[in-house]
């Protein structure tokens, strides 16, 4: 019984965050975070900074 109840809200949480983590809205940010690694000409702190995105800096 109780294993059933976990495994249903484990499965609802992997469903939610993935039905978040393809909201259009973030689109920009994850493309920004991904070109990080290959962007050269930019440093990380601006990219990230452009996109709205709090930085510890």
């Amino acid at each position: 019984m109780i294993s059933g109840i976990v495994t249903t809200l484990l499965l609802l949480l992997f469903v939610g965050l993935w039905v978040w983590a393809w909201q259009p809205r973030l689109r920009s940010g994850f493309e920004a975070t991904a070109r990080l690694a290959v962007d050269d000409d930019v440093p990380a702190g601006e990219a990230i900074a452009d996109n709205n995105v709090r930085t510890n800096a």
